[in-house]
């Protein structure tokens, strides 16, 4: 299934979000920031006949925070969003990993990050919600840019543009159907742009096999509803469905 993310109609309100996106596609993901938060807009997205997914908030969250009652303050958050998923209907939440100041912090996150993946456990068998946990770009504050980091029993959302920046794209499709869910833009290497789906340099052909015959939901992010069109439509052509 393919689904388009509010993202690309952030300065909409949700209603009117959900208005763009429905014609579009069978599935939305709400990027719960800003006018789109869940935690205010929740009530909004009963009224549409969608499947739906939802992407945590990245503002004040950092399940990597050296300060554990940081770390357990978001742990909660998620939490709050996965019931709030069970009322949607949306067994998908997608989270970041979090994030570190100083190079010198990177082992002491990297711990808090282990606990946290404990705690989404947890959350995942209390609520039936599966969280995806989704690669970063090339920023070296955050957590998760190389496959090697063990989830445990948790989902991996694949952000095949934040890959892409790092070069190990490929490493990650070698995955597979481990693969739980889909982010699909694209750039040309080095920033994280967000264009549509063959206006940068990711060979999308490449791994269309995998996209077909993969049961995970592909989510199509980005900035605009422009993009977005030409993006389903690259999809089309590609038979990806």
């Amino acid at each position: 299934m393919i689904g388009v993310s509010s993202f690309a109609f952030h300065e909409l309100p949700l209603s009117e979000a959900l208005e763009k996106i429905e014609p579009m596609a069978n599935c939305a993901e709400i990027f719960s920031e800003g006018a789109h938060d869940l935690f205010r807009e929740e009530e909004l997205a009963y009224s549409y006949n969608m499947k739906y997914t939802v992407h945590a908030p990245s503002t004040d969250m950092n399940l990597s925070s050296l300060r554990e009652p940081i770390r357990l303050a978001a742990i909660s958050l998620v939490k709050e969003m996965a019931d709030i998923c069970n009322e949607l209907d949306s067994d998908v939440l997608v989270v970041h990993p979090g994030y570190f100041s100083y190079p010198v912090d990177m082992i002491h996150a990297q711990r808090a990050f282990e606990r946290s993946i404990l705690d989404l456990e947890g959350i995942s068998k209390d609520t039936g919600v599966r969280i995806c946990i989704e690669n970063m770009p090339k920023w070296d504050c955050f957590l998760l840019r190389h496959p090697e980091l063990d989830l445990g029993s948790n989902g991996f959302t694949l952000d095949v543009g934040h890959a892409n920046t790092l070069g190990n794209l490929n490493n990650f499709l070698d995955m597979g159907e481990s693969i739980s869910h889909f982010h699909l833009h694209d750039n040309n290497g080095e920033i994280d742009d967000h264009f549509f789906i063959g206006g940068g340099n990711i060979d999308f052909s490449s791994f269309s096999g995998l996209l077909n015959k993969s049961k995970a939901i592909k989510i199509i992010e980005n900035k605009c509803e422009e993009d977005v069109l030409k993006s389903l439509g690259a999809l089309g052509r590609m038979g990806i469905k």
